[in-house]
């Protein structure tokens, strides 16, 4: 029963009824997993709350009237569009199943019996049903046809033609106007923007909110740039990464820290974010997108715009904000515009989905590029270690608490992919390359184990021919290539039933 909905009265007692109706629900395989009972409890917290302030019991709460009136307190946020109609349907129907069954949950409360909440309208219960097809539903429900979104992941190709599109107009050389010189700088700040949720999977909101402060943080970590200590600390002094808009040595130290931070193997830097649910989560960004942010974002895009701003007597500018509004004069970008910006770029290009799906389309190469990462580690012997490390990892990008069925829905479109008759061959090949390197590794000296490194990094880097063409002929002039025997490997441990006791 781990994990199963708790929810607390004002007084910080666990309200019985919903934990033993989740209970029941498990043991009885209503829910498919623990976590589809979330929705099922919020609604029915809201329900609680509801009825606990107008001072009702929730027994007594259990009748059609109330349910109507739990159901007009959303009219006000339904007509604003903050919520759907469809959405009050489903809390009133998770509110009507859990009175419907509360009584096989728990046959007696305070020593009598359960009532009976639900029935037909001519019994006398006090919530009414009716049959829906072949399923029972609240009488006063209603049905809203909801239409399914038609919104594919788009694929590379597509991706890319946005990110032309969307930086098209800063390859014009400028002017001399300052209007075209702003359609310049948008268009770089859009393809970045871009950039950010195709590269780094980031939400609107998490786009909008990104500080340059986070992303020295976390080159300081690397001892790239030093920042202030103390308690006035960024307040009083400036963000390193501002003072070398006009500091070319600093600029080019700091260009030079993470190129030999890549140097040695990493392609990722850890920035934190402004998330929605947290304050904050690490979001692992490419390095050559971090790169891209600085030297054409702030060093040059940001840097002409702070300085005619300035020129004209604006003093209010965000100079921790990475994107900037070029209409609100020195103002962070908002969420909405970050949403308009990508949206625009779809339907332009008439390509389906919006900015979100460019999310979508990092998490579907991130699931492929993990399930791929996982399977070689594991020396391409496919278990549910591999599976549960893909979907963590994937929860972790994604920036949920923990794996749900997002990530199961990108694993799913990573083995499919991975099975496919086209990619056999490749990853037929990795295998045997895996499974040769476990047989003879283990019997190797410390030093050619170190060549064999070397030159595994040197197929990955040379582009020169005639380096494939030495080693082909060294092979076939030293090397007695034979089939080697596979090394032994232990069953998998299973649980197995047994009569016997």
């Amino acid at each position: 029963m781990a994990k199963i909905p708790r929810i607390r009265m004002p007084d910080g007692s666990i309200f019985e009824p919903t934990l033993r109706y989740f209970a029941y629900g498990w043991l009885n395989k209503l829910f498919k997993a623990k976590s589809s009972m979330e929705p099922d409890a919020y609604s029915l917290r809201e329900w609680l709350c509801h009825t606990t302030n107008l001072g009702i019991d929730w027994m007594a709460a259990g009748a059609d009237d109330v349910l109507r009136t739990f159901r007009n307190t959303f009219s006000e946020r339904v007509e604003e569009g903050e919520l759907s109609a469809a959405q009050v349907e489903v809390k009133l129907d998770h509110i009507f199943k859990f009175y419907k069954i509360i009584r096989k949950a728990m046959p007696f409360a305070g020593g009598s019996p359960m009532p009976q909440f639900v029935g037909k309208p001519e019994t006398l219960t006090p919530i009414t049903s009716r049959l829906v097809g072949a399923k029972s539903r609240w009488s006063g429900w209603n049905k809203i046809e909801r239409s399914a979104p038609n919104r594919p992941t788009p694929n590379f190709n597509d991706v890319e033609r946005i990110l032309e599109y969307l930086r098209a107009a800063a390859m014009e050389p400028l002017d001399g106007t300052w209007q075209q010189a702003l359609r310049v700088y948008a268009a770089e700040r859009n393809w970045l923007v871009a950039c950010c949720e195709v590269k780094a999977g980031l939400r609107r909101g998490e786009t909008a909110s990104l500080s340059l402060q986070k992303i020295a943080e976390a080159l300081a970590k690397l001892k790239i740039v030093t920042l202030p200590t103390g308690r006035w600390r960024s307040n009083v002094h400036p963000n390193p990464l501002n003072d070398a808009v006009n500091d070319l040595a600093l600029r080019a130290e700091i260009v030079a820290g993470i190129e030999r931070h890549a140097a040695r193997g990493y392609t990722t830097l850890c920035v934190d974010v402004v998330t929605k649910g947290r304050p904050e989560r690490s979001v692992e960004f490419p390095l050559d997108l971090i790169l891209d942010l600085l030297e054409i974002g702030v060093w040059q895009v940001r840097k002409s715009l702070f300085e005619h701003w300035t020129a004209e007597g604006k003093t209010d500018l965000d100079y921790d904000a990475a994107f900037l509004s070029s209409t609100r004069n020195g103002a962070r970008l908002t969420r909405k515009s970050v949403g308009d910006i990508v949206k625009d770029a779809f339907n332009d290009l008439l390509i389906a989905g919006s900015g979100h799906r460019l999310r979508a389309y990092y998490l579907t190469e991130m699931a492929w590029l993990l399930w791929n990462q996982e399977l070689a580690i594991a020396g391409y012997r496919n278990d549910v270690a591999v599976g549960n490390n893909v979907m963590n990892r994937l929860a972790d990008l994604a920036g949920h608490k923990r794996p749900g069925t997002v990530e199961r829905y990108y694993l799913d479109q990573a083995i499919h992919r991975h099975k496919m008759k086209a990619n056999r061959p490749s990853i037929d090949a990795r295998k045997d390359m895996m499974n040769a390197l476990i047989s003879v590794s283990w019997r190797m000296e410390e030093e050619k184990c170190r060549r064999l490194q070397r030159i595994i990094y040197a197929f990955d880097d040379c582009k020169d021919a005639r380096f494939f063409t030495v080693i082909d002929a060294a092979i076939e002039k030293y090397v007695e290539l034979k089939d080697r025997p596979q090394p032994e490997k232990s069953s998998h441990l299973r649980l197995v039933s047994s009569d016997s006791s």
